[in-house]
């Protein structure tokens, strides 16, 4: 099977600069933590603004009605991180359904083999030179979503990473497949912003569910703090552009 690069994926990365800046302001968290000891807590934002993140165009093409989900994929083979795709999976197509931004349509491992020769792929991999059209052809997709779990931390602090790209191609054109939007961003729960912004959010979405008081809980528990890191980020795709 002759096979491209993604190279559409990689170009639209967030330049060094931007990723360094990104690294500073993670330094900064910490800093923030071992310096609550001696100085009065700062007030810091009540929600979570992800940094990393690409969009190419600040609404969805009103053409774009269904998105294939491909399986969640590892960073590496470490059986913590197989941990994470047992445990979030499937919240991630559950969160991902919740932005009703299109219709989702998960497709398996077994399924992904059969169209295209492996059960799973990154979107920073070589892909079938008809990667999409065999999708489009077997499931009516306009667009697939690849996803990758880059860190699972599942003691405390709680950490979270997420690599997620969603790409599009017009079977009928030669013309490259476009990335629409992309997020490569790890969540920590030892990050005073993003501990705030998790237990605000179980206030607001979780709390009635679990009948307890504490917002701390999320803070203790793996699913949870998946479900946040994954609102938080799908709530930066672009909305749906009007028919």
């Amino acid at each position: 099977m002759k096979r491209v690069p993604s190279d559409f994926l990689r170009k639209t990365r967030r330049p060094p600069a931007l990723l360094a800046a990104a690294a500073v302001i993670l330094l900064a968290g910490c800093t923030s933590v071992r310096e609550s000891l001696l100085l009065p807590p700062v007030e810091v934002p009540t929600y979570y603004h992800p940094s990393n993140v690409y969009v190419y165009s600040q609404t969805l093409p009103a053409s774009l009605r269904r998105v294939v989900l491909l399986p969640l994929t590892t960073a590496s083979a470490a059986d913590s991180q197989e941990a994470g795709v047992e445990a979030l999976e499937p919240v991630l197509q559950t969160e991902l359904e919740k932005t009703k931004r299109f219709e989702v349509v998960p497709i398996s491992g077994d399924q992904l083999r059969q169209l295209t020769g492996q059960a799973a792929w990154r979107a920073d991999e070589p892909l079938p030179l008809d990667f999409f059209e065999r999708l489009q052809k077997a499931t009516g997709c306009d667009a697939v979503m690849f996803c990758q779990l880059t860190r699972y931390q599942p003691y405390q602090p709680l950490a979270v990473g997420w690599k997620l790209n969603l790409a599009s191609k017009t079977a009928a054109t030669n013309a490259e497949p476009q990335l629409l939007w992309s997020v490569d961003e790890v969540l920590d729960a030892g990050e005073p912003q993003a501990a705030k912004a998790a237990r605000t959010y179980y206030s607001q979405h979780v709390r009635n569910e679990q009948s307890q008081e504490d917002t701390g809980t999320i803070l203790r528990s793996p699913s949870l703090f998946g479900r946040f890191s994954l609102s938080a980020l799908f709530a930066t795709l672009p909305e749906r552009d009007k028919d």
